[in-house]
C-alpha cells in the first residue's frame, strides 16, 4: 500500500471528509480522475542545470541559480535515475520538456541543458515551453494521440507548478496521469505534500516508485 505523504498535514476532519466522500476509493466524482491505461509514456518535466543546481542544501543551490533546489532534486534523482533505465529497458517512450524562459537569448545555453544523469539519450523526444504546463503553446497532446498513448507517467519538478499544471491538462485532455512519488520533487516541502494530496484528491494516481515499475512492467508484458 502506497505509503501518503500528506498524512501528517491532515487534520482528524480532513481525513474523514477524503473517506466520507469517497477520495480514497474513487478521487473525483465529476470524471474519472484515476486510471492504469495499456500505452503508457513517460514525461520528464524540466530537469535542467538552473533548476537543479548542485547536490547542496537548497539554501547554498539558489546563491548560483534562484530556481534552484540543490539536493532536495538530487535525492529525486537518485530515485529517477534507475526508474528512466527501468523504462528503457521496458521499450517504453520517453518525451523530456525544457522550460525556457524569456530572459534567455539562447535556447541552447548551459543553463537550460537536462542534467546528466536523467539526460535524453537517441530517440527520446524533447520539448521546449515557455509555461508551467508541458502542454500549453506545445505539440504534445498530437504527439500522445500519434503513438496511442493513453497514460502519462509524469516525473520531475515541481510538484506544485509545472508537474501540477501538466497533469491537470494531461487528466483533462483524457489521459490517465500517473505519479511516482519519489521522482517528484518541490522547493517547498509543504507544497510538495499539498500538492500531491491535491493530485491524487482529483487528477492523478499517486504510487510509490516501485508500484509504478510493476505496473509498467506488466505493460511490457502486454506490449
Amino acid at each position: 500500500m502506497t505509503e501518503r505523504i500528506w498524512e501528517d498535514l491532515l487534520s482528524e476532519q480532513d481525513k474523514q471528509v477524503i473517506t466520507k466522500a469517497g477520495y480514497d476509493k474513487e478521487g473525483a466524482s465529476s470524471w474519472e480522475s484515476r486510471g492504469l491505461g495499456e500505452n503508457p509514456m513517460v514525461l520528464v518535466i524540466d530537469m535542467q542545470q538552473l533548476i537543479v543546481g548542485d547536490d547542496e542544501p537548497i539554501l547554498d543551490a539558489v546563491e548560483q541559480y534562484r530556481t534552484a533546489m540543490g539536493e532536495i532534486a538530487w535525492r529525486a534523482i537518485d530515485h529517477m535515475e534507475p526508474f528512466l533505465e527501468f523504462v528503457r529497458e521496458h521499450d517504453i517512450p520517453i518525451t523530456y520538456t525544457r522550460v525556457v524562459p524569456s530572459s534567455y537569448d539562447d535556447p541552447d545555453h548551459p543553463d537550460l541543458a537536462i542534467v546528466d544523469p536523467v539526460a535524453p539519450e537517441e530517440g527520446d523526444t524533447v520539448i521546449d515551453k515557455s509555461y508551467a504546463s508541458a502542454f500549453y503553446g506545445t505539440d504534445l497532446v498530437s504527439r500522445l494521440i500519434r503513438a496511442d498513448v493513453d497514460t502519462v507517467v509524469i516525473v520531475g519538478n515541481s510538484t506544485s507548478g509545472c508537474v501540477r499544471a501538466t497533469a491537470v491538462d494531461a487528466q483533462s485532455n483524457g489521459f490517465n496521469v500517473v505519479l511516482p512519488q519519489e521522482c517528484i520533487f518541490d522547493r517547498i516541502e509543504a507544497s510538495h505534500k499539498i500538492g500531491l494530496l491535491d493530485l491524487w484528491m482529483k487528477y492523478a494516481e499517486v504510487l510509490e516508485v516501485e508500484e509504478v515499475k510493476s505496473y509498467l512492467d506488466e505493460m511490457g508484458v502486454l506490449a
